[in-house]
């Protein structure tokens, strides 16, 4: 499960990459699009594996860090739907979706950094 967590943040990453394109022009801020519905489905889907994956366990080093990015994806993710067109809440300004970026990477290192911890103390 790890692995289908990790790799529906990378999908949702590059998916990410390609509608940032808008920043230079070449699509439309907040214009509907597939590719912005795959970006929101992912995310969603990301967001459930993050709560499903990442229950504590014992021996968490620091259980708030494993509860935290158990639940940081929501943030984004509710970011997201604010920008996404099919809702038509409009929240598509530039320093908004810039916003929705940064709480998507910052939930991303979350992540792998509990992946990351488990992994460690797996080994020792």
């Amino acid at each position: 499960m790890v692995w289908a967590l990790r790799g529906a943040f990378l999908l949702q990453a590059l998916l990410g990459i390609g509608l940032s394109r808008a920043f230079l022009g070449m699509r439309a801020l907040g214009a509907p699009s597939g590719e912005g519905d795959m970006h929101m489905l992912i995310g969603t889907i990301a967001a459930v594996l993050a709560i499903i994956v990442l229950k504590p366990e014992p021996g968490d080093a620091s259980p708030s860090m494993v509860t935290l990015a158990r639940f940081f994806p929501l943030v984004p993710l509710v970011a997201g739907l604010m920008v996404w067109p099919r809702l038509g809440i409009g929240m598509s300004s530039a320093g908004f979706v810039v916003l929705h970026i940064v709480l998507g990477i910052a939930a991303i290192g979350l992540v792998e950094m509990t992946i990351a911890k488990r992994r460690r103390r797996a080994l020792s």
